[in-house]
């Protein structure tokens, strides 16, 4: 059986797991979207994936994904969990480091960029590379994707998953995570200038609003065009399969459990308190974008028409990819 070589070691946490990498996990862990995404993975590369095969979760984060992947795959697989985020991945550690085909790997970084994978674990180490809604997240997708091609063993896969790609055949009333986000925080802006309760925070909101634009993108980053996942797969050396589109409900009580995640809140409305909010603009920001989430619910439900009164419609994007040579 293939190990993982003597110089790369599995990472073992050195701090307490911090409060924003729980938050996260509970508010999706627990979500029927999820669920049915990594569902949906799963028979796609169930049949690829032979007994005692190595399984990279690739982008592990929490270890939500993780903890799916082993409840449909745990007899036959040995699952690796990696990630870029030492306070992410010490809650999938801490979660999941007891099953003896588990262990956790942190792709260090290197000056203004990320190790890759095979810089990580080595070249022709895994059989298999999944990755879960974390794609989008990636800047440099050429680098990473070689990367991940390079940890393969020939014949090994790479599929990925995510519901904020872009493409111009879209269905009418499917939506991309991401839009979702950009109209709560415009809602929530345009809050600010209607409710007298928020008055504070209206001198220089403009300005705010154009200078945080780079803190947004960083947390949700505008969505690419399957073309170049498409593109990056082929620079390095995966042949995929033709995508799979599938739609996802996502419950709106669900998504307001996501968006109501004080990390992730710093991305979505940074105009309110920034990084480092009061303890009242943490609370003022969280009240702003639960309205914001109820207003933009009440237009899904009349206006889309893939939504109603319970959830709204997004879609999956799952692409396999081998490596052949």
């Amino acid at each position: 059986m293939t190990m993982v070589s003597a110089h790369f070691k599995p990472w073992i946490p050195d701090r307490p797991v911090s409060k924003g990498a729980t938050a996260y996990h509970d508010a999706v862990v627990k979500s029927s979207w999820l669920k049915e995404a990594i569902y949906e993975l799963v028979k796609i590369v169930n049949s690829k994936i032979c007994k005692g095969d190595i399984v990279v979760d690739y982008g592990a984060g929490t270890g939500a994904s993780a903890i799916f992947l082993l409840k449909y795959l745990r007899q036959r697989m040995r699952l690796w969990l990696v990630d870029n985020s030492s306070s992410w991945l010490g809650k999938a550690y801490e979660l999941l480091n007891d099953p003896p085909n588990v262990e956790c790997f942190i792709l260090e970084k290197k000056g203004d960029r990320y190790a890759t994978l095979s810089e990580t674990i080595g070249n022709e180490v895994v059989d298999h590379v999944v990755s879960a809604n974390t794609v989008h997240l990636i800047p440099n997708l050429k680098e990473a994707f070689s990367g991940i091609a390079l940890a393969l063993k020939k014949g090994g896969t790479f599929t990925f998953q995510t519901a904020n790609l872009f493409r111009n055949d879209r269905p009418e009333g499917i939506l991309m995570i991401d839009e979702t986000v950009k109209s709560v925080h415009d809602i929530a802006i345009d809050i600010v200038s209607r409710h007298q309760k928020f008055v504070i925070y209206r001198q220089g909101l403009n300005e705010r609003v154009e200078s945080e634009e780079s803190q947004r993108k960083f947390i949700f980053p505008d969505p690419r065009p399957i073309e170049s996942y498409l593109y990056a797969l082929k620079k390095a050396g995966l042949e995929h399969q033709t995508p799979l589109y599938i739609p996802v409900k996502i419950k709106y009580s669900e998504w307001l459990n996501f968006l109501r995640v004080k990390r992730l809140q710093a991305g979505i409305l940074p105009e309110i308190g920034g990084k480092e909010p009061s303890p009242i603009e943490e609370k003022d920001r969280d009240t702003l974008i639960t309205m914001a989430a109820l207003e933009l619910f009440k237009d899904l439900e009349t206006n889309n028409p893939l939504a109603d009164d319970k959830s709204f419609t997004v879609e999956s994007v799952y692409v396999l990819s081998e490596k052949c040579t």
